[in-house]
């Protein structure tokens, strides 16, 4: 069998679809109720201004129900992360149970084509339906506004165009900020698509657990170690009286450490990989090797 056909490869991703539709609806269905109660929550509960506001400032309610509404959009954001991790450390959680990890394992396709459509499922098709369901929490919640007199203001849009259309992501309009940003998303979840391969049950919560128990362990190395005579500035910068322009200036180790980042992300996938290939329908209660 060749290592990857993309013919075999499409209708592998199609029948894994379809044999998971009924998965895909409930999770879409659930994720838009928690995000829509939440919605209702930030605007109905917590705020408790909107008819002193609408009675007295009528001609800053607009201004007043933004700031309200931002709020869900910030849970909504750092849902879609939550979502985005859960997912990932559960790509394999089809295989539990000894039937089910029997029948994937002897899928006839091969273990690039497996580990491709598991990959794809989890992050970018999880990726379009927690949006989807962010969206339309959004909707459901202007419609409830507008059904009860309340003004219309768009949640969804806020995360890229801030409010009153200003840039909320200013302080990262520069193409290093946004690259490390990036190094950094990526590489969290990079360690739980790891996880996800390594552990066999409960692969979210023990990768996280991982996570907190090493990077406990790190920061109590690195405090032993004596750092006064290191004096590094990885973002520094000078202003131009000339041109009247601020110039930010990045340390070579700037450009280094994100390099190496990158490599890192890389090498998990690969690890990620490679311990999916060695999973065995009996194999150990907890891990994958």
């Amino acid at each position: 069998m060749s290592t990857f056909n993309i013919e075999r490869f499409g209708q592998a991703l199609k029948c894994h679809f379809m044999v998971g539709r009924k998965t895909w609806i409930r999770l879409f269905s659930i994720y838009t109720l928690v995000m829509f109660m939440a919605n209702l929550f930030f605007t109905r509960v917590a705020d408790h201004g909107y008819s002193h506001w609408a009675d007295n400032y009528p001609d800053e309610l607009f201004f007043h129900y933004s700031g309200i509404v931002e709020q869900t959009s910030v849970f909504g954001i750092i849902f879609f992360c939550f979502a985005m991790l859960f997912t990932a450390g559960g790509m394999f959680s089809q295989m539990k149970d000894t039937r089910k990890r029997s029948a994937y394992l002897l899928w006839p396709v091969s273990h690039l084509e497996k580990y491709v459509v598991s990959v794809l499922i989890s992050v970018v098709m999880m990726l379009f339906l927690t949006i989807g369901a962010y969206i339309l929490a959004d909707v459901l919640r202007v419609l409830v506004d507008w059904l009860t007199g309340r003004i219309v203001v768009w949640g969804f849009t806020m995360p890229i165009m801030g409010r009153d259309g200003e840039h909320p992501w200013g302080a990262f309009q520069d193409w290093h900020l946004v690259w490390m940003l990036f190094n950094w998303a990526f590489y969290i979840h990079s360690l739980y698509i790891v996880g996800g391969t390594l552990f066999r049950r409960q692969q979210f919560l023990f990768t996280s657990g991982t996570i907190v128990v090493v990077g406990i362990l790190l920061t109590m190395i690195l405090n032993q170690i004596d750092w006064s005579g290191v004096d590094i500035e990885f973002i520094n910068g000078y202003w131009d009286e000339k041109t009247q322009t601020y110039t930010t200036v990045f340390h070579p180790l700037f450009y280094i450490i994100n390099s190496a980042m990158m490599l890192l992300i890389a090498f998990h996938y690969w690890l990620s990989y490679k311990l999916f290939c060695r999973m065995q329908v009996i194999n150990n209660k907890w891990l994958n090797v």
